[in-house]
């Protein structure tokens, strides 16, 4: 017998997005995603964060589809703790990270590998929700160099940010994303949420047609132009909303308990 969602596939950014501000998930958008995967729905995230600062999210509800974390880096099975692509950062990239380290001291800098994160440069804001699960090393070596690296990411105040965002291309003749008011990422070359939610779409031969997604900042542009029908939420970045659909209310106001009641209002 057919379920009312049958088909169809929401995937929402945490930070910004499905959290609120006190980075907790509000009972009704709980009870919303649980609503709509008991009645055929599928569920994912896609995120900035790490394995391990996201898992922490999904206890209460089911996740129904593989997660992305690292902003695309990785496509990871939360239900059977597995991953299932991985991608890395070249040694272009990494290369560049020493350069932004000597054009502007004003920042910090952190490496994400082998679950770690290592701080090529110590911005004070560290340890952090996003942060607090992994193991932060400060006095790093030349070894860090060797190793495969998932995402560089560059901390700052926001006006700094701000700045490197607007002349970070031109300067370093690569592309990077702003995934929060305060920082901005190297991601594996070509790759991004959006790429990551194409290949989970080939993975599991879903109808794109159906496919639903929402997220707040501009390390979600290719999550939503993936995206049959995308939303951004109310208090996300201006220029993300440029690429929305639909506007949804507030992270505040339960951004997914919206998004379920507007496929409900569609298929009656």
């Amino acid at each position: 017998m057919n379920k009312k969602f049958d088909g169809y596939v929401i995937v929402s950014d945490l930070d910004g997005t499905l959290l609120d501000n006190n980075k907790n998930i509000s009972k009704e958008n709980l009870e919303a995603i649980n609503y709509f995967t008991q009645n055929g729905g599928k569920f994912s995230v896609a995120t900035g964060r790490v394995v391990e600062a996201t898992e922490e999210y999904l206890l209460k509800i089911e996740v129904n589809l593989p997660i992305i974390v690292y902003n695309g880096g990785v496509i990871y099975d939360h239900n059977n703790k597995k991953i299932l692509s991985e991608k890395f950062v070249d040694d272009n990239q990494k290369q560049i990270a020493l350069r932004i380290k000597e054009d502007d001291e004003n920042i910090g800098i952190e490496i994400y590998a082998n679950r770690k994160l290592y701080i090529l440069r110590d911005s004070g804001n560290s340890i952090r929700s996003a942060t607090q699960m992994l193991d932060i090393i400060y006095d790093i070596t030349e070894d860090v160099f060797s190793m495969n690296w998932h995402k560089i990411l560059v901390v700052g105040k926001s006006d700094v940010i701000d700045g490197i965002e607007k002349t970070f291309e031109d300067k370093y003749n690569i592309k990077g994303t702003r995934s929060g008011k305060t920082s901005f990422e190297l991601l594996p070359a070509n790759e991004s949420k959006g790429q990551a939610l194409k290949s989970i779409i080939e993975m599991y031969n879903l109808d794109q047609s159906k496919v639903i997604c929402v997220g707040d900042n501009m390390n979600d542009v290719e999550l939503l132009q993936e995206a049959a029908f995308s939303f951004c939420p109310k208090n996300g970045s201006e220029e993300l909303k440029k690429y929305a659909d639909f506007i949804a209310p507030s992270n505040e106001e339960h951004v997914i308990k919206h998004i379920v009641m507007w496929v409900e209002d569609k298929l009656s």
